[in-house]
């Protein structure tokens, strides 16, 4: 008998400790937009000897609530075996060319009214064209 009164006090406490004044209803959304960055379009990062680059680019989507209050997830489009697959940034690849082994890594950053994508690629060599497809949430 007091398994049972114990259980009915804490569904009673469950179900009434979350009291307070109702918030504003709010709406969510979801925004989908996509990005390809040609191999020309990478920027290098720092001196000649390095391997960073990055693209910026203007997205008006990304406002102050979204930078605020959102969430915003980016995926890379990959070729998986003949599929096209996506890949949540940050992603890294694995590489080998020879006797030299490397990460090719991708990841994002955003602003208010602004989106970077950024590649960490070979020395030497510009990353190549990659396309990315950014969700918005809210």
């Amino acid at each position: 008998m007091k398994k049972y009164l114990v259980l009915w006090s804490l569904l009673a406490l469950t179900f009434t400790a979350c009291e307070g004044p109702v918030g504003p209803p709010g709406e969510g959304g979801l925004e989908v937009s996509y990005h390809t960055i040609r191999t020309r379009d990478w920027q290098l990062i720092g001196g000649t000897q390095d391997v960073s680059f990055y693209r910026c680019l203007v997205d008006l989507n990304i406002g102050d609530d979204i930078y605020e209050y959102g969430n915003i997830s980016v995926f890379l489009y990959l070729m998986d075996d003949r599929n096209e697959v996506q890949a949540p940034l940050p992603y890294s690849i694995p590489r080998v060319d020879g006797s030299i082994r490397w990460d090719e890594q991708y990841s994002f950053d955003f602003d208010s009214g602004t989106i970077s994508f950024y590649a960490d690629y070979l020395r030497g060599e510009t990353p190549p064209e990659k396309e990315f497809r950014v969700v918005l949430t809210w």
